[in-house]
């Protein structure tokens, strides 16, 4: 993580998040790791995350996440990542109404504005058994992006990455074991169908992991993919637009690792245009 410096510009939190941005121009650039509980406590408790807390879900009934974000945030304290405004400003006119209000140190605050002011998010979740791991693209239409990875056990890592980097990466989760073959014909059924289908039921059941592919922009409808690598095969589905929401029709299609990589990048590179 890189030193923590005051700034003194009056929106402190876009001057913070720039600061973060340039480190893509030195290639993927871990910026560090924190858990749920430290991220529910630098974001605030009122604050809805948009990605999984697996951690603290997973231990509701242990402890309550008011406790939770409390004890983090003594931590965040004793190691220097959360300060009182006294000692972030340059001067005393810079401190504001409360001096002793308590603020992350500038490249914390940079991720967390970053997260919150993206032109596009892209979420991948491979689902392995009853574990899952995330990983989150932050969009900000300048060729660089904010990657957020989820380990199943609530351990947030940050990387800030040029955006030619991120389908790359995005195919480690997707395709993690290489798995996949060739490009297969394409297969349309009623959800309601996929079991009644020999071959494609007989493949699907062969699941190993499945990674859901979802892409918000603004003003531009969601997109979403389902990738199911098996023992040997890489599919892609997907569901028809204008179709019976009750019903749908799904499409099914084996594909190559490069044909993949494509609709990924795809995805991603056109998500954030």
């Amino acid at each position: 993580m890189p030193q923590p410096t005051a700034t003194a510009a009056p929106d402190r939190g876009s001057a913070c998040a720039l600061f973060v941005l340039e480190g893509a121009e030195d290639g993927p650039t871990a910026l560090g790791v924190f858990t749920d509980e430290e991220l529910t406590a630098l974001d605030g408790l009122s604050t809805e995350q948009l990605v999984p807390l697996p951690w603290l879900s997973e231990n509701q009934d242990l402890v309550s996440a008011e406790i939770a974000a409390g004890v983090s945030l003594r931590s965040l304290i004793a190691r220097r990542l959360v300060l009182p405004a006294e000692l972030l400003a340059d001067d005393w006119d810079d401190l504001g109404e409360d001096p002793r209000r308590l603020y992350a140190v500038d490249p914390i605050q940079g991720i967390l504005t970053l997260r919150r002011s993206a032109s596009a998010v892209t979420t991948l979740q491979r689902i392995v058994d009853v574990q899952s791991h995330t990983l989150v693209h932050y969009d900000f239409g300048e060729g660089r992006m904010l990657e957020e990875e989820i380990t199943h056990d609530g351990f947030h890592h940050f990387t800030i990455l040029p955006a030619q980097a991120a389908p790359d990466r995005a195919m480690m989760v997707i395709d993690q074991d290489e798995v996949a073959g060739d490009d297969g014909e394409r297969r349309r059924v009623r959800m309601s169908e996929v079991d009644q289908d020999p071959a494609l039921s007989a493949v699907l059941s062969d699941t190993r992991a499945l990674t859901v592919l979802s892409s918000v922009r603004r003003d531009v409808e969601p997109v979403q993919y389902s990738f199911y690598a098996t023992s040997d095969h890489l599919l892609v589905s997907l569901t028809e637009e204008d179709d019976g929401a009750e019903d749908p029709h799904l499409q099914f299609v084996e594909v190559a690792r490069a044909t993949a990589a494509d609709l990924v990048r795809e995805v991603l590179l056109e998500a954030g245009a």
